[in-house]
């Protein structure tokens, strides 16, 4: 039993290794190879030479691990794949992990904690409990998944902050003379955040030759904000209506605007009773001790 427990941690640990070389060192020294692809164009070379002067992580390791996740990747539910998915467009790490990535990275330190509970069990000459070691799997498989997702709520939040912002940009820009496409230009180079970035390969999509409604949907998609959705969806039907763009981003602006204070007044109206049990457990005894305490060491001296 033993023997299996540290084979399995030996593989998961290399597999976790690669896993971290496959996102953060790979990228370059595959550029490093392009350039070097480049530079030896002219030159003629044998193609059984070419694939042996690669190194061995190359040839061997990065096939095999390739097909392990995919393999693993191909066994999850498409509804958890698609869920996954649009977790990664929401929190713009598409372009920087896949699914089957994440998938990897679950599995393996779902093991690993497993293994180190089982051994500092061991260590401590306690006696080994399967219940503890499985949370521990748990805890594992799911940190991934759940840091996915406080990444991509908190890339919604400020998206949805900047929407209002981004609106009164447009409106100005527009009124002022320019086209609804160079709006959005001169907008991304005013604005910084995610929502800029969202605009700016938005309009890289429609100057490939993307229609403006389809690709302005596939940001809604991607991003999964109300507010956003909101105004695309407003934008396009003034668009098939023949309304003035000017006008609907006017309404837009201060329906936007006056959403965003509706929201920070309802976050202010939460306060009283969020700061009801830090008083009660913190502040109120502290007071009680100050107060009462003279009175009540007095009374212990009087009797």
């Amino acid at each position: 039993m033993e023997l299996i427990v540290y084979g399995s941690l030996f593989l998961t640990s290399s597999l976790l290794f690669y896993l971290f070389y496959d996102l953060l060192i790979r990228p370059k020294q595959v550029m490093r190879e392009r350039l070097d692809n480049v530079k030896e164009m002219a030159d003629i070379r044998d193609v059984f030479e070419d694939g042996m002067r690669e190194s061995f992580v190359i040839r061997v390791i990065n096939p095999a691990y390739e097909r392990m996740i995919r393999s693993l990747g191909n066994l999850a539910p498409s509804t958890i794949k698609d869920r996954y998915e649009n977790l990664l467009n929401s929190s713009g790490a598409k372009d920087k992990m896949k699914f089957n990535n994440i998938l990897a990275m679950q599995v393996m330190l779902g093991i690993i904690l497993s293994f180190l509970v089982h051994y500092l069990m061991k260590a401590s000459s306690s006696p080994s409990n399967s219940l503890y070691i499985f949370l521990a799997g748990v805890v594992g498989f799911l940190l991934p998944y759940y840091l996915l997702l406080s990444a991509s709520e908190k890339r919604k939040q400020e998206i949805q902050y900047a929407v209002p912002s981004m609106l009164d940009l447009l409106y100005v820009s527009v009124e002022a003379g320019l086209s609804f496409d160079m709006a959005i230009y001169r907008t991304t180079d005013k604005m910084k955040g995610p929502l800029s970035d969202e605009l700016r390969f938005t309009m890289n999509e429609m100057s490939k030759g993307r229609e403006r409604s389809e690709a302005l949907r596939e940001m809604v998609k991607r991003t999964q904000v109300e507010d956003l959705a909101t105004f695309v969806t407003s934008i396009i039907q003034a668009e098939e209506m023949g309304s003035n763009i000017g006008n609907v981003l006017r309404v837009q602006a201060n329906t936007m605007r006056l959403n965003k204070r509706q929201r920070a007044e309802a976050k202010a109206a939460k306060i009283p009773t969020k700061m009801l049990f830090p008083l009660v457990f913190f502040m109120f005894p502290a007071l009680f001790v100050v107060i009462l305490g003279p009175a009540i060491i007095n009374i212990m001296a009087s009797f």
